[in-house]
């Protein structure tokens, strides 16, 4: 009996005593404050308890919680700052990831090829915090990126090998046909309460799906599709093919419903650079464009026909779209921006403030954003955060060119397209929407850039990625 009562006293147990007592205390005080916070508070540890188990169900969870987070499921703002239900689910993946991480002595900031030009865009902006318009607007900006940055370390700290990548893509086609799934049958089945917002999106409103603006709502969707056809191709199992395709047309058909140009654009062009894939379509299609370019170019220059009408109406057209147009007058904007800083750029945020100087109109309405990845860089960041821009694009298009060239004949190949082509697709539409911070292009890119790495260490050691000819 005395060996037990001194037992009591070692002070390693008396610590353990005293920690246990403390958070029995702690929770009861919240308990007195919201009877709400204690059960969420354990219910965050549990969940940190089992994604430190199951990193990748961490991983998963994140880009989830990214894909179906959207304005009307906010809980409450930080200033400008919008907490929903994203935040929360990052915060416990990262502090599950990082004790994961500390315990196992991983690093969780591992080197990626786009990592270094995208510290310099950061880095650029942070700069301009010193001459911007407004602070907070920057601050959040610089935060947004720190987000991005959390997101992508924690992807490609643990989704390391081919097996992971089809995993996180099971978890993001599963978002994407619940995202569908809620926006078509949501308001039928008495789940939700959109068609208000669809209504209004027929009257020419703007706010539609589940609760995101048209194009945010299609582009949410847009990245998984051709992915999702190509992830079809590799499976045994015929049923699971067959699913998986109509997976396919359903996300489609979800996106499309939003009505949004840039989505089915975007689709369009990621359709026509996958189709790339086959060697004999791209050897015709290249000659196939040579050739009608150059008779083209002949017919245009000679002023032939409907083709010279058809360029004056265009230049014509181009001068209306300045003048009168959203998009044309918020571009111009951007370069009187970018002229009266001299190239500088107005530094991050601060857009809005500025624009009332050009449109009083815009400026009082919803359409003051610059309309553009590269217009918003143009205006934000000048000269410096172009070029920034442009070398981004070309390191992301070489890891994408050594990918395609790593997987080939292996399982891999299919998404070593489709998922640069869907980012392919929403490059081309971000000259006319989106901004360069915009969900979820980053975490897309991040988990083709763990393709991009697992391909590139099977290469090395020898052991390539299982191979795969296709099979009906």
């Amino acid at each position: 009996m005395m060996v037990r009562l001194r037992e009591l006293f070692e002070p390693a147990l008396l610590l353990r005593v005293a920690l246990l007592l403390g958070l029995q205390t702690s929770l009861l005080l919240t308990f007195m404050v919201d009877w709400k916070v204690p059960p969420v508070l354990a219910a965050g540890f549990l969940a940190t308890m089992l994604l430190l188990d199951n990193p990748l169900w961490a991983v998963g969870a994140m880009l989830s919680a990214r894909l179906l987070s959207t304005g009307t499921l906010s809980f409450f703002t930080i200033g400008k700052i919008s907490i929903g239900m994203f935040e929360p689910v990052l915060l416990l993946a990262l502090v599950a990831l990082a004790l994961r991480a500390a315990f196992s002595r991983e690093p969780l900031w591992r080197p990626w090829p786009w990592k270094a030009v995208m510290l310099a865009i950061v880095g650029w902006r942070f700069l301009g915090l010193f001459w911007c318009t407004k602070f907070s607007d920057g601050a959040k900006e610089i935060i947004t990126f720190g987000v991005i940055f959390a997101t992508a370390s924690v992807i490609l700290a643990f989704v390391r090998t081919w097996d992971h990548v089809k995993m996180c893509l099971w978890w993001w086609i599963g978002a994407c046909v619940t995202i569908g799934m809620l926006a078509i049958f949501g308001d039928a089945l008495g789940l939700t309460s959109f068609a208000a917002q669809w209504k209004a999106a027929e009257s020419g409103g703007r706010e539609t799906g589940l609760g995101q603006q048209p194009n945010w709502f299609a582009m949410n969707l847009s990245f998984v599709v051709p992915a999702t056809a190509a992830f079809a191709l590799i499976q045994k199992r015929g049923w699971m093919r067959y699913a998986l395709l109509l997976a396919t047309l359903f996300v489609f058909l979800a996106m499309m419903t939003s009505g949004s140009r840039g989505g089915a654009g975007s689709v369009v062009i990621a359709g026509g650079v996958v189709a790339m894939a086959q060697p004999l379509l791209r050897k015709w299609f290249a000659r196939f464009a040579v050739a009608g370019g150059a008779a083209f170019a002949v017919a245009a220059l000679a002023n032939l026909g409907d083709i010279g009408k058809g360029f004056n109406r265009i230049s014509g057209g181009v001068t209306f779209l300045f003048q009168r147009d959203i998009r044309g007058a918020n571009w111009s904007a951007c370069m009187g921006m970018f002229r009266e800083s001299y190239g500088l750029g107005i530094g991050p945020g601060g857009y809005v403030e500025n624009l009332q100087k050009y449109s009083d109109w815009l400026y009082n309405s919803v359409y003051r954003y610059p309309h553009g990845i590269v217009w918003g860089e143009i205006a934000h960041t000048g000269v410096v955060g172009v070029l920034l821009l442009g070398a981004f694009i070309v390191v992301v298009a070489r890891m994408a060119f050594q990918t395609v060239r790593d997987t080939r004949g292996t399982e891999a190949e299919g998404l070593a397209w489709a998922m640069p082509a869907a980012m392919f697709g929403y490059f081309c539409w971000s000259f006319v929407e989106f901004s360069i911070d915009e969900k979820p292009f980053w975490e897309w890119l991040a988990l083709y850039t763990a393709l991009h790495l697992a391909a590139r260490r099977a290469k090395e050691s020898g052991t390539p990625l299982p191979a795969w000819s296709f099979k009906l």
